[in-house]
């Protein structure tokens, strides 16, 4: 089956294309850029490398977030255009278990983290892996990482695209686990070979219900919240 990866969540522009467990192409293309119209170039570079059309494509995946509000929602588009499109199934997946695979030999618990771009806060999830791929334990984590360290209580693989940013801290934290890190980046071809385990087994998303996946507000958002509820306080006062 052949599936298309997508994930624009974080700061680059992450396309593959997986076929039956085997990676056609992965590419990362680091020149941020939130246009859809260079989003679907970037698409159209990767079909050609791996000498595809977007007909030959048997599906779709793309990476939910969490990550960036304006990078998620354009990455999540064009994969329900091309879905919508060419009457193909698309599947959302989370960016957290994106990262997670990266670290499906550790027989460990795997700590995906996302910087949230906000305060220092982070997003995190907990994953294991077992024999039919990493499964993920508990619910998301939105906080800091002091917070994150307090539910750590055994040895953990850290995933993150800046890892020494987060392994000298978590380190210092939990001085009693021993600390493995990998540094790695949302894969397009990860998704697709994500997506397509669950297409094949006839699991797919509603492609015009399909949203991205924001754990928490996004800063104008907040902004205009916190300005709404001042705004009704003082007309109440």
């Amino acid at each position: 089956m052949l599936v298309l990866g997508i994930d624009t969540s974080g700061y680059a522009n992450a396309i593959g294309v997986a076929d039956d467990g085997r990676v056609l192409a992965d590419f990362v293309f680091k020149t941020r850029n939130e246009s859809l119209a260079k989003i679907m170039l970037n698409v159209d570079s990767v079909l050609k490398e791996a000498s595809l059309g977007l007909e030959d494509i048997d599906g779709f995946g793309v990476g939910l977030g969490p990550g960036s509000w304006t990078g998620i929602r354009i990455g999540v588009t064009v994969g329900k255009i091309f879905a919508y499109c060419t009457g193909k199934p698309v599947k959302g997946m989370s960016t957290l278990e994106v990262l997670a695979c990266g670290a499906r030999d550790y027989h460990t618990l795997i700590c995906p983290i996302v910087d949230a771009g906000a305060r220092e806060t982070i997003y995190a999830a907990f994953y294991r892996s077992g024999n039919n791929g990493i499964y993920q334990v508990g619910d998301y984590y939105v906080g800091d990482l002091p917070g994150l360290a307090e539910v750590v209580k055994e040895p953990v693989v850290l995933v993150a695209a800046d890892v020494p940013k987060y392994r000298n801290v978590m380190g210092q934290l939990l001085k009693s686990n021993t600390i493995e890190a990998l540094e790695s980046a949302p894969s397009g071809a990860a998704v697709a070979l994500l997506a397509a385990a669950c297409l094949q087994s006839g699991e797919h998303d509603d492609t015009l219900a399909l949203a991205p996946m924001y754990l928490k507000e996004s800063t104008a958002r907040a902004f205009v919240n916190k300005y709404l509820k001042r705004n009704q306080a003082a007309q109440q006062g």
